[in-house]
């Protein structure tokens, strides 16, 4: 596996813009209104027509018959004045045939060309997390005489991922753990949310964010924590997530290692900050059910101590009525390498992700 990701950024990254009006007269755009456009993640669509996005794995698919495809999208600057790139993995009938780089601005890109005549499924899934800055969608552009046909159904299972910069897929395409982290060697596609997703054939969507823990983030701070951003369409602007609109059956929380980065946090504190997101996930969600993990980075007495916590919040869940909170412990990161500065590696990632899907197969009789 890993020779052929490193193959990807060898040949596969495309990151060629095109003159609009050139490609214009030769084709037709499909806007983001057309109901063919299939989302999957979280979506701004108080302007249907530019539609935000910035969470891991956010997706977007077209059915179509042509023989090109192009992607109008925007990559917003972010309010820091810091330049933001993001990465998608493009896929053309279920293969994954290039990795496209977003830079700053309103452009068109290239995402297949050449195709056989016939009916083809293109989608563009982002790989990298939300710190990476928001895109605004503005469409795909195909052959002026080619058709749209009607979105593939999706699977009718449903799975949300709450975490930090291990379900992010931080630097799991890096060589070792002394690389330092770039976009380049983020890719959600290969977290262990995203495989075991496709291991259970569910429907993922990702809220996560690199840095951020239940009551103190890595740089110790207590403000913007994950069950803060949690409730947010996009991470950097404040309008709510609709949580009628998607309801998962399973979510899974990987919360923690951040708050256990540089001390023991205090259990009171810890314990009652998670059992009142369990219960603000479950008054949003009544019939689900939540899976607490020990992520792959902790170790010793750190990761013996926050197990004890989990297992006090599943305790206490189980003993009030709540029979869906369970608490799995992925193994710990070491035996198989390491990905950048110190995050787990792809072939860790998919360890975890074998682990936890045997796992949810038993619990949710799947």
């Amino acid at each position: 596996m890993k020779l052929i990701l490193f193959c990807l950024f060898g040949f596969l990254f495309l990151a060629k813009t095109i003159d609009y009006q050139i490609i214009n007269k030769e084709s037709q755009t499909i806007a983001p209104t057309h109901e063919a456009v299939q989302y999957t993640g979280r979506f701004d669509f108080s302007n249907r027509n530019l539609p935000k996005f910035a969470w891991t794995g956010s997706c977007i698919t077209l059915v179509f018959e042509g023989t090109f495809c192009h992607l109008l999208i925007n990559q917003l600057p972010e309010e820091d004045g810091n330049s933001r790139t993001n990465f998608f993995n493009v896929f053309i009938d279920n293969q994954l045939t290039s990795v496209l780089k977003v830079e700053i601005g309103t452009k068109t890109y290239l995402l297949a060309k050449n195709l056989p005549k016939g009916i083809h499924t293109i989608s563009i899934f982002k790989r990298t997390e939300a710190s990476m800055g928001i895109c605004e969608f503005i469409g795909f552009q195909i052959d002026k005489k080619g058709k749209v046909l009607a979105p593939t159904a999706k699977t009718s299972k449903k799975i949300e991922f709450i975490g930090d910069s291990i379900t992010c897929g931080y630097g799991n395409e890096g060589a070792s753990q002394s690389c330092s982290f770039t976009p380049e060697t983020e890719n959600g596609y290969l977290s262990y949310a995203a495989i075991m997703a496709r291991n259970v054939n569910a429907e993922l969507v990702t809220v996560c964010y690199s840095g951020k823990g239940l009551i103190q983030n890595y740089d110790k701070s207590k403000q913007k924590t994950m069950p803060e951003l949690y409730g947010l369409i996009c991470p950097q602007i404040d309008k709510k997530w609709n949580f009628s609109s998607w309801k998962p059956d399973i979510v899974c929380i990987n919360l923690g290692t951040n708050d256990f980065a540089h001390a023991i946090p205090d259990s009171s504190v810890f314990v009652r900050a998670y059992i009142s997101f369990i219960d603000r996930i479950t008054i949003n969600y009544p019939d689900v059910s939540i899976f607490c993990l020990a992520g792959s980075m902790l170790n010793g007495n750190s990761l013996k101590i926050m197990k004890s916590y989990l297992s006090a919040v599943v305790d206490y869940q189980n003993k009030k009525g709540n029979h869906k909170i369970y608490f799995f412990e992925m193994s710990t990161q070491g035996k198989r390498g390491y990905g950048c500065d110190w995050h787990p590696n792809v072939a860790q990632h998919q360890t975890n992700a074998e682990e936890l899907s045997l796992f949810v197969k038993d619990k949710m009789k799947w």
